[in-house]
């Protein structure tokens, strides 16, 4: 735990009332249901509610005090602390927070992967060592605090997942965060309404290989990575399934069942996630677990075990049809990749394409590339759905087993006269478009 005093240099904090500087704190909060005694509650405003709003429920819950906005009235005369930017404030406290504790820092970052090696490797890890890790994919510049202030005196390594869709935001979660090591997963077409092309994707995501640089921290190189292959400053390691890296997996197949075998450093598994596409996230989390002292029999175990996150890549049973569910997010990299992973599990598959969101002026060529490489695949049916493939799909002419739905409900009757016939499903799209409802009744 951390004095009170020693959080009131964060940047932002303009006064304070009724306070006891000497109390311990226990957290940082934003979720005023989530309080327990000796919490910091950081009253955010957001666009449904206002935390400022809330604050008696957090005094009942005998927070030790409230960061609140300069314009508030403590008519109760709650303990409170005044920021210009409780934001601003709630990052700068959890960089103070991350420095008085010893636990080893680890940040991911990456257009695709980084949640689902984030997870792999805190399965691994929870073995051997105390562990925090971002909760979900809680990773921008409110998740990456609160993910701090969750380490306490116990913790031995913490998992932070570092996430962006503007210019800027990499290099300030870094330096708030502190991380001993870091791993780019990869490089791709994400949040190209703001980033534009994938180089202004690498410019960004590389902040954190430059923070890592600077403080002589442990950098995971992916020389698959047609921009992360170049990186040669610092202490690397490098991993991959192409080249000679550092750490590779070997002898991988994919057995009848289509879940891939393989061999690390001579420990043999087989890894509990169908198909080739997730692989690539394993080897970055076995990749740090070694670094970290974990052997290789231990991590081929943890492997072996793993379970996909919800709407990651999970395989579920619909009807009587197996289902491929990806559909957290979505864009032109990871869906390329998608279609090509489950091409390779077989071609006898409907697959359920949906829109891919924020790419900005590369929208329609975007869309229109993936319809054209879903039909290239030989799938025996491909769906259509959403404005943009809708656009896209009238750019130009394709085969009958191609077509877009207009109706989501037309849609879902599709799905489940499919599912029901015990075809295989692949469905895939942006978290927006809630493809996930596919499958409810």
């Amino acid at each position: 735990m951390v004095k009170l005093s020693e959080l009131l240099n964060a940047p932002g904090i303009e006064k304070f009332e009724n306070i006891d500087k000497d109390i311990f704190v226990t957290g940082g909060k934003t979720d005023s249901r989530m309080i327990i005694p000796g919490d910091l509650y950081f009253a955010l405003r957001g666009q449904n509610s206002d935390g400022h709003d809330f604050i008696f429920q957090t005094y009942e819950k005998r927070m030790c005090a409230a960061v609140v906005g300069s314009g508030y009235v403590n008519s109760n005369n709650f303990p409170v602390i005044y920021s210009e930017n409780v934001e601003k404030t709630l990052g700068g406290m959890s960089k103070i927070w991350r420095s008085k504790h010893k636990a080893k820092v680890i940040g991911i970052t990456g257009t695709n992967g980084k949640t689902t090696t984030k997870e792999i490797l805190a399965g691994i890890l929870s073995e051997k060592f105390k562990i925090v890790s971002t909760f979900k994919n809680y990773n921008n510049q409110i998740g990456v605090p609160l993910t701090l202030f969750s380490i306490n005196d116990e913790t031995e390594i913490a998992i932070v997942e570092l996430g962006t869709n503007h210019f800027g935001e990499i290099e300030y979660l870094s330096e708030i965060s502190d991380p001993d090591m870091g791993m780019i997963t990869n490089i791709g077409e994400g949040h190209l309404e703001f980033f534009q092309d994938k180089k202004g994707v690498f410019s960004e995501k590389k902040k954190l290989f430059e923070y890592l640089n600077i403080k002589g921290g442990k950098i995971f190189v992916n020389i698959d990575d047609e921009y992360l292959k170049y990186w040669n400053e610092g202490k690397i390691t490098t991993l991959g399934f192409s080249g000679i890296p550092d750490i590779k997996f070997e002898d991988i197949k994919i057995n009848e069942s289509g879940f891939p075998e393989f061999k690390f450093k001579g420990s043999a598994t087989i890894f509990n996630v169908p198909g080739r596409l997730n692989l690539k996230n394993a080897l970055a989390a076995a990749s740090i677990a070694y670094e970290l002292g974990i052997t290789p029999e231990e991590i081929s175990a943890a492997l072996g075990l793993y379970t996909p996150a919800d709407k990651r890549y999970e395989f579920v049973k619909c009807g009587n049809s197996q289902v491929i569910l990806d559909c957290y997010n979505a864009n032109p990299t990871s869906m390329e990749n998608f279609l090509i992973d489950v091409s390779s599990i077989g071609h006898d598959f409907t697959v359920i394409l949906g829109d891919m969101l924020e790419l900005g002026t590369t929208s329609q060529d975007s869309h229109l590339r993936i319809i054209r490489l879903a039909e290239s695949l030989g799938f025996s049916e491909v769906l259509l759905y959403g404005n943009e493939m809708r656009s896209a799909f009238g750019r130009g002419k394709h085969s009958s087993s191609v077509l877009h739905y207009d109706s989501f409900d037309k849609l879902k009757a599709k799905f489940m006269e499919v599912s029901e016939k015990g075809t295989r499903v692949a469905v895939k799209g942006s978290r927006g478009m809630k493809l996930e409802k596919l499958m409810e009744e």
